[in-house]
């Protein structure tokens, strides 16, 4: 049986606490009410396919991949809002999780735990649903743990064969997917989907609108760049993976993705160049004919460890030159967070473009005023503060945050980087309201953990009351029958 853990948190939701869906086979089934895609012939299902697909192609045509946001409303209304999305938290994945969330702000969404994936994209996962306040599912295959794959089956990943990249996918995505699919109620019609045109051979000629594994299947981003993902990445300020900082252009698991070469092919950094395809997404795979490249690949586990900055020690004065704000920069009175702003100065002297996009934005939020200090990184001198505080925080991108609370400060802890203006928001708004209702002597808010396990308890209470009364009504008609049922004939000897 496949394991799930459902996350299903609303958007203003603290805790990243995982909980597991515990209702049992038994139950789950006498609830369900799945009503699956007309059954249609396979000339029907073309017809059909056709159709979608020519009132959705105008969507995407234009400038940086069309519309993607009218894709996702079209199917939000043409499915009766009976949509899901599946993500891997990859490189791009906040951005079909922020315009997905636009649309339907509570859209499920699952998320496939493979038991390979890197420390990097869990931490990444956890950001994204902290800001982005995503209602998340983790579905994970507990009959085929990694430990188990790898004793039974060998390393399928080293395995240059199609049929051991085919099981390899089908035991740790394929399965797991489907599994999380299957737990939401009611059944989504329709799956979104982040694939991009120009990524694969396969996914060029994929349609905006398929239809697989029983449901259809939807890509928004069909026809947006790379410069189109990372031109809304930075128009809304998304999060960034931390190991696209390290070199990687493509990221899956930790033994089939490495950081991409110069002039080499981003997704001949997967698989060990022998494959394009991950398994969810193309019915059988063919081996790359050529590999880019016979150097043995490194795994991202050892490559992270290896750019991993040795473990910070708490400041102590002196601090080395341009990190003299670490020590002098204290907790803001209103929210008890120190706050450090990094921003960039280009050499006509202007500050970065997202940079002046952040201070805007932070000017309307009315959170200017609880940032302690602003940290020039000039493009022109190696030597300037924010240089120096990007170099020790290993950030490659500005503007950034350094944060540390009233604990951590008296504590004499490390400060933390914050890459991302809306999670920097989030924690400075919250910071602000828990200290208001502290003066006014309110009570503290009650533990985000406990109050979702409540959630989860009246969620299952409801449930054994739905049960309890179905199995009555069926004790009922039982009876009923047997009221009027004729006597058995009695044959005689």
């Amino acid at each position: 049986m496949l394991a799930l853990r459902q996350l299903n948190h609303a958007a203003a939701a603290s805790s990243l606490a995982p909980k597991r869906l515990a209702v049992p086979d038994l139950a789950r089934r006498a609830l369900t009410t799945t009503t699956p895609p007309l059954v249609l012939s396979k000339e029907e299902r073309a017809r059909d396919l056709q159709e979608k697909n020519a009132a959705v192609w105008p969507m995407l045509q234009g400038p940086r991949g069309g519309d993607p946001l009218a894709v996702i409303r079209w199917a939000a209304k043409e499915f009766d809002g009976r949509v899901a999305m599946s993500t891997s938290m990859g490189l791009q994945a906040a951005v079909l999780l922020h315009m997905a969330t636009r649309v339907m702000p509570n859209i499920p969404i699952v998320w496939v735990d493979t038991g390979f994936l890197p420390k990097e994209t869990y931490t990444y996962a956890e950001e994204l649903k902290q800001v982005l306040g995503l209602n998340l599912i983790v579905s994970a295959n507990s009959q085929w743990s990694a430990a188990r794959i790898e004793a039974v089956h060998g390393k399928l990943w080293e395995k240059d064969d199609a049929d051991s990249h085919t099981l390899y996918g089908k035991l740790t995505k394929v399965e797991p997917l489907a599994a999380g699919l299957a737990s939401i109620q009611p059944s989504p019609l329709a799956l979104l989907s982040g694939l991009r045109a120009n990524q694969t051979k396969a996914r060029a000629s994929m349609e905006p609108v398929g239809f697989s594994q029983g449901r259809y299947k939807i890509l928004p981003m069909l026809k947006m760049s790379d410069a189109d993902v990372a031109e809304y990445m930075d128009k809304y300020d998304l999060p960034r993976h931390p190991l696209q900082a390290k070199g990687y252009a493509t990221v899956g698991d930790w033994h089939s993705s490495r950081p991409v070469k110069p002039g080499e092919d981003p997704r001949a950094t997967r698989f060990g160049g022998k494959f394009e395809e991950c398994g969810l997404h193309v019915d059988s795979h063919e081996p790359v004919k050529a590999p880019a490249s016979d150097a043995p690949n490194k795994s991202v586990e050892a490559e992270a460890e290896a750019a991993s900055p040795a473990p910070q020690k708490k400041p102590q004065l002196p601090l080395p030159e341009g990190l003299e704000a670490l020590g002098f920069v204290t907790a803001h009175e209103e929210t008890d967070l120190a706050v450090i702003m990094v921003k960039k100065k280009m050499v006509d002297g202007t500050w970065c473009r997202k940079c002046n996009d952040v201070t805007q934005k932070m000017a309307e939020d009315g959170v200017e005023k609880w940032i302690g200090h602003y940290a020039v990184a000039d493009v022109q001198d190696s030597h300037s503060e924010g240089v120096h505080l990007a170099k020790r925080f290993e950030v490659a991108t500005a503007p950034f945050f350094l944060v540390r609370s009233k604990d951590e400060e008296n504590a004499g802890d490390n400060w933390k980087a914050v890459r991302s203006y809306l999670q920097m928001r989030k924690m400075l708004q919250d910071a602000y309201e828990a200290k208001k209702a502290k003066s006014a002597g309110a009570p503290p808010p009650e533990d985000p953990r406990i109050l979702e396990q409540r959630r989860h308890a009246e969620e299952i209470r409801r449930q054994i009351e739905l049960l309890t009364a179905r199995l009555k009504e069926a004790e009922d008609k039982i009876m009923e029958l047997a009221s009027v049922a004729p006597p058995a004939a009695v044959s005689e000897a």
